[in-house]
């Protein structure tokens, strides 16, 4: 925009959209024109418009803190504080191995076999077992006590929180864990730091397998014992693996420091600096509760927050632009089968992403921009006109309220629509300004589904 000239009655324009996502990297007056200070249940699917995020219906119904969750030969499996369950044709869930207690740190891991007809999965005490879909088997070969699952290059590997062992299994053999053939057969691997950090996650990823510690990444390539070779290990560590999320082109997972992506070759690049204040509040004896999910366009990221014990927060990261939206939904696990995202919770149920509610109730969402001052910081603004460029649902409401000045919770509502049309308008809003200020921000709030296009600002100086 130009600068004010010298005439008191001197008007400009500014228009905006508004979809490139919150961000506390830097001091709120210094952030974007397209980017918020705050938001929710808002999202950048339609970039440049911004639009009320996707909502959810209840799918499944289970109990507890469903930790684990994926489907096997058809069939769902979930598991929890207690158990491990696999869901019937009548819609029981069935224990396929069930403790007598509860308890929250039991979390699951579990992968499938290269062909697709077994499974096995481990809780960080029990010893691996395998299940064909009928047959429970233990496999007592097995490295004890693991907590972590990767497989690779027609092998598993185990990893535990109380050693510096990886192991992997025979060739093609998830039951053998004690043969010495160098092309074939089994063996382990000392990974040591030098402040003696355990393990605390494990996957597999561009070609290569890595082990996680709290402050250290470690590289293993190769295909069996004559080759294997474990690079030097990388500064950047994971402290929840249930946060380690593969995409087709990176890998993303929770630090101590903030949420990564690792494209197989560069060092990993830190991309949650606009949700720092978020990431500082992790409750770190709990962080490895935290977990994250992709429905292949945004991965969504559960944190443990606070004094919280388990997830109760979620932000979704738009991987085509990096842009981060908090969301008002928790999820304590997901699920990704074809285009579908499904999503567990604390209190047992099973959500399927794709509604245009959440589970039946108008989703609630807001978002507050940055504070303007339209390139003068020196001079008092009136809003004279405003124009939200926006689709507001038939049921659905937008609201628009104006606050003077860079901080502050006291809004004034100047437009609020009580049912929309469907149809793409260009809503002015009266704005009314008691005591100008030279910042000013916006804040625009609702229910239901609503697409805001753009929004356009015609402000006047004020003398005095």
């Amino acid at each position: 925009m130009e600068y004010w000239t010298s005439s008191p009655s001197k008007t400009k324009q500014a228009v905006v959209t508004l979809a490139d996502g919150v961000n506390q990297s830097v001091e709120p007056i210094e952030i974007k024109d397209s980017q918020c200070t705050a938001a929710i249940n808002v999202d950048s699917f339609l970039y440049p418009t911004l639009q009320v995020a996707d909502g959810y219906t209840s799918y499944l119904l289970h109990a507890g803190y469903i930790n684990k969750l994926f489907r096997f030969k058809g069939e769902w499996y979930s598991g929890n504080e207690k158990g491990f369950y696999k869901l019937l044709p009548s819609l029981v869930w069935q224990p396929i191995y069930e403790y007598s207690n509860s308890d929250d740190n039991r979390l699951w891991d579990a992968a499938i076999f290269f062909d697709g007809s077994k499974m096995y999965f481990i809780d960080g005490a029990l010893q691996l077992s395998q299940y064909d879909g009928s047959s429970l088997t233990t496999i007592t070969a097995a490295p004890g006590s693991s907590s972590f699952l990767a497989t690779h290059s027609n092998r598993f590997y185990l990893a535990n929180k109380n050693d510096n062992l990886l192991s992997f299994s025979g060739l093609r053999d998830a039951g053998d864990w004690t043969s010495t053939d160098e092309y074939v057969g089994t063996g382990k691997i000392t990974v040591e730091t030098p402040d003696g950090e355990k393990p605390t996650g494990l996957t597999a990823f561009s070609n290569h397998v890595i082990l996680f510690k709290k402050y250290t990444m470690h590289k293993l390539f190769g295909e069996d014992s004559t080759n294997f070779n474990m690079t030097q290990p990388y500064g950047v560590g994971c402290i929840s693996d249930r946060t380690i999320v593969p995409t087709r082109d990176s890998l993303y997972w929770l630090g101590s420091d903030g949420f990564y992506d690792y494209m197989g070759g560069a060092a990993p690049t830190k991309i949650s600096d606009p949700i720092k204040n978020y990431i500082s509040q992790i409750n770190l004896t709990y962080a490895h509760h935290c977990v994250a999910g992709t429905d292949g366009r945004f991965i969504y990221l559960s944190l443990v927050t606070g004094t919280a014990t388990r997830p109760n927060i979620t932000l979704k990261y738009d991987i085509q632009g990096g842009r981060w939206w908090p969301m008002s939904f928790v999820a304590t696990s997901y699920y990704l089968e074809g285009q579908t995202l499904y999503f567990g919770t604390s209190e047992g149920r099973i959500m399927k992403m794709g509604a245009v509610d959440f589970n039946g109730s108008a989703i609630n969402w807001f978002i507050e921009l940055k504070p303007f001052s339209e390139d003068d910081e020196t001079i008092r603004k009136t809003i004279n006109r405003l124009f939200v460029v926006a689709d507001i649902e038939p049921g659905s409401t937008l609201n628009v309220a104006y606050a003077g000045g860079t901080e502050g919770d006291t809004w004034n509502q100047v437009y609020t629509s009580s049912n929309g049309t469907g149809a793409i308008q260009s809503i002015r809003i009266p704005v009314i300004v008691h005591t100008p200020e030279t910042w000013y921000r916006l804040k625009l709030y609702g229910t239901g589904k609503v697409k805001i296009h753009r929004i356009i600002r015609e402000v006047s100086k004020r003398n005095g």
